[in-house]
């Protein structure tokens, strides 16, 4: 998916009522300097900062938004839409064990399992 986030910004530009000299004087950037934001694929993370703050609309939200859509990995950590810290680790692991310890480990593991999905 390619995100457009010029053309987002200047959406959300649109929508708030300001000028294009009053955005660019909070921005702290030239008119013309605004105007080549709204053509732009990608945007320093400062930046996009300063211009959520101006518009007071969060605009990170829509890089993660794509990114969950993107990658199954952080879309499974989203719980009703919202994105949650993820805990998933991946280990790889070699030991051997005879059946007793096997299944002492496994119900350890199990007990602790249904201890996190409450």
């Amino acid at each position: 998916m390619k995100l457009d986030i010029g053309e987002i910004i200047r959406q959300e530009f649109e929508k708030s009522g300001l000028s294009i000299s009053q955005f660019a004087r909070m921005i702290n950037k030239e008119r013309t300097v605004v105007y080549n934001l709204f053509k732009r694929q990608s945007i320093d993370t400062h930046l996009l900062y300063q211009i959520c703050m101006v518009l007071n609309v969060d605009l990170f939200r829509v890089f993660s938004e794509c990114l969950g859509e993107e990658n199954k990995v952080v879309g499974a950590d989203r719980v009703n839409g919202v994105q949650m810290i993820s805990s998933k680790r991946k280990i790889m692991l070699e030991v051997e064990l005879d059946d007793v310890e096997y299944d002492q480990i496994m119900q350890k593991m199990f007990e602790k399992k249904k201890g996190f999905d409450r």
